[in-house]
């Protein structure tokens, strides 16, 4: 894991759930419940966005309820 990289912009997401063992994938970014707040966020290398999809479906968050938003590192400059 590295911190500290700039994440791409929110419609670059997708977001990563698992419902009774199946993982599914959804354009856009996390709109979970509006009471929740973000817990943090980590850096994962990934070769493309199936293997990441495939590290965020490991995260309990994605498995309890909640969702795993996977995001492009970009370069704004």
């Amino acid at each position: 894991m590295t911190p500290g990289l700039p994440l791409g912009l929110p419609e670059q997401a997708s977001t990563v759930k698992v419902v009774d063992g199946v993982t599914s994938v959804a354009a856009g970014p996390y709109l979970g419940d509006p009471g929740m707040a973000a817990a943090g966020y980590a850096v994962i290398e990934a070769d493309d966005l199936d293997a990441a999809v495939a590290i965020a479906a490991c995260f309990p968050a994605a498995r309890l309820g909640g969702g795993i938003e996977v995001r492009p590192v970009v370069a704004y400059w």
